[in-house]
């Protein structure tokens, strides 16, 4: 018997890791850079150059970006946790339902409805980290954008 749905089966086994956290290339090459420059902010010592405050800045929206990626799976591993205990049940359910029992079996429906609201949370969860990891690229290209100004 299998801890989780045969939906879960096929996703897992048809689609590579890599391709689900793949992320668009601009957004990549933007972090890429912020990394760089990042990496050039000394936040020991007090820099108090306005690039030097734009080069902390950045390495903290990009340490925002990885904390926001990191409760986002973190998010999704328990959903996807919660899913299979809630199809174990099911399955388990549907082993002892009697032969002849009605169609809509009340605690059978109650399992069903459980799975699409953990869907419909996925959903929404996914739709709110955008906005955010959205809010925060745009930010970080805002801020090589003036960091790239006062260096030329």
């Amino acid at each position: 018997m299998r801890p989780y749905s045969n939906t879960v089966e096929i996703f897992i086994s048809c689609v590579p890791l890599q391709q689900i956290k793949m992320r668009p290339r601009f957004g990549k090459t933007l972090e890429d850079k912020a990394d760089q420059l990042a990496a050039e902010a000394n936040i020991r010592l007090p820099d108090t150059s306005i690039p030097g405050m734009l080069r902390r800045e950045i390495a903290l929206t990009v340490d925002q970006i990885q904390r926001l990626r990191d409760r986002q799976d973190e998010q999704f591993r328990r959903l996807l946790r919660l899913e299979c205990y809630v199809d174990t049940d099911l399955m388990q359910l549907q082993q002892r339902i009697p032969r002849y029992a009605p169609y809509h079996f009340p605690e059978k429906e109650k399992f069903k409805q459980r799975l699409f609201d953990i869907e419909k949370e996925r959903r929404s969860l996914s739709l709110r980290i955008e906005e955010k990891t959205q809010g925060l690229e745009d930010r970080l290209l805002n801020l090589i954008n003036k960091h790239e100004q006062l260096d030329i």
